[in-house]
């Protein structure tokens, strides 16, 4: 699947910041700015999970084989699958960082005022 275009992509920004925002404002009104802390709480624990696991099968530490027959599949593709794999891994890291940032900001705005206020 291609990336997405700039056009789609800002679309895509718009309609998951607004979701964002609307769960923020709910959180706000049940638990008041703790409750939006917490939501940037997972909202960046979220981020950084899939920003570590890189699109790539996840299980228990006792499985080595699981990590070496992704490994021994993706050496076995041409260069047009492993340039698809990797433009496919950059758009997720992409996304994911920046919902790193977003959940940081609420973050830091919701405990911010729930301890100023």
């Amino acid at each position: 699947m291609p990336p997405p275009r700039n056009r789609e992509r800002m679309v895509m920004i718009v309609l998951a910041a607004i979701a964002v925002a609307g769960l923020a404002y709910l959180a706000w009104s049940a638990i008041g700015w703790f409750g939006v802390g917490l939501l940037g709480l997972l909202v960046l624990f979220l981020a950084v999970r899939v920003e570590l696991e890189d699109n790539r099968p996840v299980g228990h530490q006792m499985t080595p084989g699981l990590y070496a027959g992704q490994y021994h599949s993706e050496t076995g593709q041409g260069h047009a699958e492993r340039a698809g794999r990797s433009s496919e891994r950059l758009a997720v890291t992409s996304s994911a960082r920046f919902a790193g940032l977003f959940g940081a900001a609420l973050t830091v705005v919701g405990f911010g005022l729930f301890f100023l206020l």
